[in-house]
């Protein structure tokens, strides 16, 4: 009796199995998302945790409400507006990615308008 089957050479098992991965990851695509999940996520955010604040809040609450989600509310020390303006853009980002209450894009204006008025001079 015979083997009548040859082992394969190694490229031809790599492909075998870089073909079979990307099959898994199109079949792992096409599956869909559930519809609780899409109808509690906020438009464009990865978490269905994260909700933005109540409308109507002053700079100063605003401020005081978000920044203490994740640490201690901090110092006001003298940067530029735009230094602010983006720093406070990027902690929203880390609260919107994290889960936390985040802000919309009208209540950021105000939190630096707040942090502008209270920061320590130069």
């Amino acid at each position: 009796m015979t083997n009548q089957f040859k082992p394969m050479n190694n490229v031809v098992a790599i492909l075998v199995t870089i073909a079979f991965a990307i099959v898994f990851f199109i079949l792992f695509m096409l599956i869909p998302e559930p519809e609780n999940k899409k109808a509690s996520s906020p438009a464009g955010q990865s978490s269905g945790n994260a909700r933005a604040f109540p409308s109507g809040l002053t700079g100063e609450v605003l401020f005081n409400r978000a920044c203490s989600q994740c640490h201690t509310l901090p110092p006001l020390t003298h940067r530029s507006p735009e230094d602010w303006r983006i720093l406070v853009l990027k902690m929203n980002r880390n609260m919107q990615q994290t889960g936390k209450n985040y802000l919309t894009p009208e209540e950021v204006q105000p939190v630096v308008d707040y942090i502008l008025s209270r920061q320590k001079p130069a």
